[in-house]
Order: structure tokens, then C-alpha cells, then sequence
């Protein structure tokens, strides 16, 4: 059996010492929440019940309509405090020790976000952004690299009218997910883009071809690099404005890292250089930072839950290590 590693017994200490005692009061708030709500729901449903059916009365249909706005109206104004309450007391007492954990000196704040100026500077997604939310942001340092990552979601609308005149408006996801900033200890006069390679990875040979006809029609994120790694290539497309300069970023040593890391995420990770930084995008659909829900099963959280959350809290140290971004090779001209 292999002894536990240093990070296990400090996360295991921590655990003990400090998080414990705060689980239980989480988990008193939890069920204050729960029942709350549960309260809520028997005095608004036979209400609503009522309700519905004398509106109904007067409006037909749209009655029922009119009434379950209200009632979800009602219900989150009875049960928005004590909610936001439950979240904040986690995201401040257990997200925050997590982040300590691993750098003292991190700073999270939940209201926090990397912003849509930032998100555009990537390069990595050129579609206009309608709408955008960043939250539960991470700042710190690991040895040289100062970091900042939060979680992202990106969209885009679409208008449309149909036979009778009527207009509906749809949102279409962007980015979803992760974004990671870091610092790149070098000046670069281009810019390199590592992308997700749908197309090889499903097509193959056909894919490669269907990347080079795309490159030769959409030129904004530079020309299409081909490296010498078919592993890499599989999952990854590469464009830059700096054919040179792409091919001194992604060493080999960085080529194999970025596969490994992509292959234990295990979902689609894009990475950009720009402007002497290097920006990562993990996407996912996952609500990372949020306390477990009012309505679970099991009692209070195990040291098994937190991990999972730690894990996630993580991320900045797993890129740094993982890509060996405290490697400082370079130095800025």
C-alpha cells in the first residue's frame, strides 16, 4: 500500500482540525434551508391551487400561467435569503480553507470573476459575446507563476420570427466552464492557438484535410501548424500568427504534458498564448463551487465530498505542475 502523500495528510489534517466542526454547522443550515422550503411549498401549493382555478376562471389557460409565476415569484422570495445565506457560509468557510491549503496566500472571492475584457483577449472564441457571468474566482502564486482562474460562461443569441410575426430569442452556450490565467515568462510577438481537433480525432485523414481547406478560409486566429506528434495532434489543432514561434512554445515536453493533461481531464481543453501569458479553458457543464444540495440524501458532507471539492480548488497548482509552467527558461526582452 502506498503511504499517504503530504497533500493527503494535510487535507486529511485539515479535515479533522478545522472542518469538521464547520460541516456540522453547514449542515444545520442546510436542513434550516430544506425545511423552510419544504414549509414553503405546503402553504403555497393548496394556495396556488386555489388560486389557479379562480384565476382560471376569469382568463381560461393563461390563468394557470398567471399563477405559476406567481407562485414561483412567491417561493423564491420566501426562500432566496436563506438560501444565498447556506451558499455564502460555504464558499467562505470551506472553499476558502481549501484554497489556503494549497497557497496561503490565495485569494477567492465568489462574487469574482475573470473578466469578458479578459475572455476576449484569449483570442479562443471569436464569436460575439451577448451575455456573460464569471464567478467563484481564484487568484494566487506557485513558485513564479501568478495565477487567476474562475468559472465562465459565455453565450450568444439568436432572433427569430416566425409565420404570425412573433419573435423568440434563443441563447446559445460559447464557453462554458473553467478559464485559467497565467503568467509566461516571455515577450511573444505572435500568437499561438491550441484547439480542440474534432475533426481528426472523428475523421482521421479526412479530418486533416478538412483542416487544411478551414485554414486557408478563416485565417483571424493565423495559419494552420503541423507538429510532429500524433498523439498531440489527435486531440489538438494548432493555428498561429508565428509559424517559428509556435513551434519554440510547443516543445516537445509541452506537447506531451498538454496530452496527458487533456487525457486525465477528460474533456475539451483549449489553450492560447498571447500578449505573454497563457490562457487555458477546460470545458464543462458542472456548477463547481456550490455547496451540496438542500434536498440530498445523506446527512453532513464526508471527507470524501471534500476532496472532490478540493480536487477542483486545485486546479491552478495541477496546470502549473502539469505543464511545468515554473520552467523559466525564457526571460522577457
Amino acid at each position: 500500500m502506498q503511504p499517504p502523500t503530504n497533500e493527503a495528510r494535510d487535507l486529511t489534517g485539515l479535515y479533522t482540525n478545522e472542518l469538521q466542526p464547520i460541516l456540522g454547522l453547514l449542515e444545520q443550515k442546510r436542513l434550516q434551508t430544506r425545511n423552510r422550503a419544504l414549509i414553503s411549498l405546503l402553504v403555497l401549493v393548496p394556495v396556488g391551487g386555489f388560486l389557479a382555478l379562480l384565476l382560471m376562471s376569469w382568463f381560461g389557460p393563461f390563468g394557470l400561467l398567471i399563477t405559476v409565476i406567481l407562485g414561483a415569484f412567491a417561493w423564491f422570495w420566501i426562500n432566496g435569503s436563506t438560501q444565498q445565506t447556506y451558499r455564502d457560509f460555504f464558499k467562505s468557510e470551506v472553499i476558502v480553507r481549501l484554497a489556503r491549503l494549497i497557497d496561503p496566500s490565495m485569494v477567492f472571492q465568489q462574487d469574482g470573476g475573470i473578466t469578458i475584457e479578459e475572455f476576449r483577449q484569449s483570442g479562443l472564441y471569436r464569436t460575439d459575446v451577448d451575455r456573460y457571468k464569471a464567478e467563484d474566482y481564484f487568484q494566487g502564486q506557485i513558485g513564479a507563476t501568478v495565477f487567476r482562474f474562475s468559472e465562465v460562461h459565455a453565450e450568444y443569441k439568436t432572433t427569430s420570427t416566425d409565420s404570425d410575426g412573433r419573435t423568440s430569442t434563443e441563447w446559445h452556450t460559447i464557453f462554458r466552464g473553467l478559464f485559467f490565467i497565467a503568467d509566461f515568462n516571455k515577450h511573444f510577438q505572435g500568437q499561438t492557438f491550441v484547439l480542440p481537433d474534432f475533426a481528426e480525432s472523428t475523421f482521421g485523414r479526412i479530418g486533416q484535410q478538412l483542416q487544411e481547406w478551414g485554414s486557408k478560409i478563416d485565417t483571424r486566429q493565423g495559419e494552420l501548424v503541423k507538429l510532429e506528434d500524433p498523439a498531440f495532434e489527435r486531440l489538438f489543432v494548432v493555428r498561429s500568427t508565428d509559424q517559428v514561434e509556435a513551434r519554440y512554445i510547443l516543445s516537445t515536453s509541452l506537447m506531451q504534458r498538454l496530452t496527458a493533461f487533456r487525457q486525465q481531464r477528460n474533456a475539451p481543453v483549449a489553450v492560447s498564448f498571447v500578449d505573454s501569458q497563457i490562457f487555458l479553458t477546460i470545458s464543462s457543464s458542472k456548477n463547481h463551487f456550490e455547496p451540496p444540495s438542500i434536498w440530498r440524501a445523506q446527512a453532513s458532507m464526508l471527507q470524501e465530498d471534500v476532496e472532490h471539492y478540493f480536487q477542483d480548488v486545485r486546479l491552478a497548482e495541477q496546470i502549473v505542475t502539469d505543464l511545468n509552467l515554473n520552467l523559466r527558461i525564457w526571460s522577457k526582452t
